[in-house]
């Protein structure tokens, strides 16, 4: 850094190196954030199903990514870190992320707070497909100069026909016989992965650095965007009808998942052992689907896991083939 005078450039010399010391985690505790985001993405799909019939889709939702961004802003100045900054994000950015952030964690929370309990397990497969369509859109819309070998394009099409054939499979021996009583929860989920896929993609694209992704930015405009489609549908209770039950999953959920689990993810990308954790993330629609499985004894199968399976290994086959292709 180039300074008109010394003795400023020594000042702004000990600010930057006590930043650093603040900011400075070793690469195990990196991992092992990213271990523990994993876990609390494992969680989303019960939160948002349990937290919804306990007080409504768009109240919860609303009241979850609140808590979520007061975690992180606490735990940034707890760190000595600006909590300003969190809102200092790009306008291009700002537009993407409405659609990839706010409106399709609402699209999800309205899927999950909507559907039969039967058909909760699928509905949260289908939108553990964004895995998938980021491998299919980053073959379009992300270019990095390395020419592609003739059988990646085999191999990630595999990968994607492994990922929706997963979704039939999750639905069981009556999956063309026993049709859902709607189908509006399923394109809202399906729909909604699509739209976190893209914005992933777009953030790769644009080369937006991680800690310009403004995810505690767009999750305030989910709240108010949550808060204000609970109004207009008549869904918020008064303050004090809030019982022990649903507080708890409001904190459990905007704590976890929504709070540490992106904030967790952000440390363990930036300076972890990124393969690794990677690599966990394809276990995510597994342990979802176990974990909704256990809390809703309709949507549990044998095939709902094998289903997930099925999507986590055709979103790591496809990753793998546009990685060496």
């Amino acid at each position: 850094m180039v300074v008109e005078r010394e003795g400023l450039g020594y000042c702004r010399g000990m600010v930057e190196e006590s930043a650093e010391a603040r900011e400075r985690i070793s690469s195990g505790a990196a991992t092992l954030a990213g271990v523990g985001s994993i876990v609390l993405w494992c969680w989303s799909g019960v939160c948002y199903a349990v937290g919804s019939r306990a007080m409504g889709a768009m109240p919860y939702l609303s009241l979850a990514c609140a808590v979520g961004v007061a975690t992180i802003a606490i735990t940034r100045a707890l760190r000595g870190q600006s909590v300003a900054s969190l809102v200092r994000v790009p306008a291009h950015v700002m537009v993407a992320g409405f659609f990839g952030v706010a409106v399709y964690s609402v699209m999800l929370g309205w899927a999950m707070g909507t559907a039969d309990e039967s058909d909760l397990g699928q509905i949260m497969l289908l939108n553990y497909l964004w895995p998938i369509w980021i491998v299919l859109l980053g073959t379009v819309m992300v270019r990095d100069g390395r020419d592609g070998s003739p059988g990646a394009g085999w191999m990630v099409g595999l990968g994607a026909l492994m990922g929706f054939g997963g979704i039939v499979v999750a639905r069981g021996m009556g999956a063309f016989s026993h049709r859902p009583a709607s189908y509006v929860p399923h394109a809202l989920a399906m729909v909604g992965g699509f739209l976190w896929a893209l914005y992933s993609v777009l953030l790769r694209r644009w080369r937006v650095p991680t800690e310009k992704g403004g995810s505690t930015f767009h999750f305030i405009v989910c709240a108010v965007l949550a808060g204000t489609i609970g109004a207009v549908q008549g869904a918020w209770k008064s303050p004090g009808s809030m019982d022990a039950w649903s507080a708890m999953w409001v904190l459990f959920g905007g704590i976890g998942p929504v709070g540490l689990g992106y904030y967790w993810w952000e440390i363990a990308i930036k300076r972890g052992a990124v393969h690794l954790v990677t690599l966990l993330a394809y276990f995510i629609p597994i342990g979802s689907a176990v974990l909704i499985g256990l809390f809703f004894k309709e949507a549990m199968s044998r095939w709902l896991i094998v289903g997930a399976m099925m999507i986590a290994a055709g979103a790591w086959v496809g990753h793998r083939a546009a990685s060496e292709g």
